[in-house]
């Protein structure tokens, strides 16, 4: 249950920045520097280095945006990379923003639960594809992203949802929720 609402707060739905604002930038927000936007994989070794100073035997079961901040061209300011350990019988996840990584608090769970998503870990990143590939391959979601109006998407990467790994990007689209799944193995 934590996992299925964990993963449903980063697929929220799309939101729209101001027109004309910069990428990243929402109505009435300020920033002090430029955000550093990058694709999923991008962050992925910053953040098992993060995961492995919490539990050596971590390992990376989840990729999701922790905001609906996805671009057309499949980079986000953050990713959220979530691990799981049996040796702490819990998961964390570690947020990659601006090539900074930070670990977020653990949240223990039952031992069926830790099982399941050993089984259903990630394999290593270079046998997936990364966001911008997968987006490419989301034709409606990208088609609405590259649009008029500085849409955005919340994007996540796991192997929960059977069949192997597989990208499911979300946005809205004239008050509907538009949800597109990709396969995320890169077969390389």
């Amino acid at each position: 249950m934590l996992l299925v609402c964990a993963l449903g707060l980063a697929l929220l739905p799309g939101c729209s920045r101001e027109e004309g604002g910069a990428p990243g930038s929402f109505a009435g927000e300020t920033t002090a520097a430029p955000v550093r936007w990058t694709t999923a994989l991008a962050g992925v070794e910053e953040a098992a280095g993060e995961a492995r100073r919490w539990r050596e035997d971590a390992e990376l079961y989840a990729i999701a945006t922790p905001e609906p901040a996805l671009d057309a061209r499949g980079r986000a300011p953050a990713w959220l990379y979530t691990f799981v350990s049996p040796s702490a019988g819990a998961v964390a996840s570690v947020e990659v923003r601006g090539g900074e990584a930070r670990r977020l608090p653990e949240q223990p769970l039952p031992e069926a639960d830790i099982r399941n998503l050993r089984r259903n870990a990630l394999p290593p990143p270079e046998r997936l594809l990364d966001s911008d590939e997968a987006l490419r391959r989301a034709r409606e979601v990208r088609g609405l992203l590259s649009g008029r109006g500085g849409r955005t998407a919340s994007a996540g990467l796991d192997s929960l949802s059977g069949g192997g790994p597989v990208w499911i990007f979300a946005t809205v689209s004239e008050g509907r929720r538009l949800e597109e799944r990709v396969p995320a193995l890169s077969g390389g």
